[in-house]
């Protein structure tokens, strides 16, 4: 197995466990599992848009929706989804990075390593 696919399996192991309405930043992403960076997860989620993972959970760390700069249609999608969750919009267009809606790795129980 390469270091890719280890990476890619803990990452996903870990945006399965993001309940419905809430979402995680690539950064707490990498930082749940290191040596990870931000742009790291931010590759392996772009690999993720046809797999059973919940890839739309998965913004910037101020709420953005990131996938814009890869596609318009993936953006508006991706929020369409997140709204069908509960999941609030700021009138510029971000995700409220607050405990309500923000998942906290730390008390998830899938094993990363």
């Amino acid at each position: 197995m390469s270091a890719t696919d280890s990476n890619a399996r803990r990452v996903y192991a870990l945006v399965r466990q993001i309940p419905q309405g809430k979402v995680m930043s690539y950064g707490q992403a990498a930082r749940a599992c290191p040596p990870l960076t931000p742009r790291q997860v931010g590759r392996l989620m772009a690999r993720a848009l046809e797999d059973d993972i919940p890839w739309w959970r998965v913004v910037g760390s101020d709420g953005s929706l990131r996938i814009h700069k890869r596609d318009p249609m993936l953006a508006q999608l991706q929020k369409s989804l997140l709204q069908q969750e509960g999941v609030p919009f700021t009138p510029d267009g971000r995700v409220p990075m607050t405990p309500d809606y923000v998942a906290e790795p730390a008390t998830f129980e899938v094993q990363l390593r």
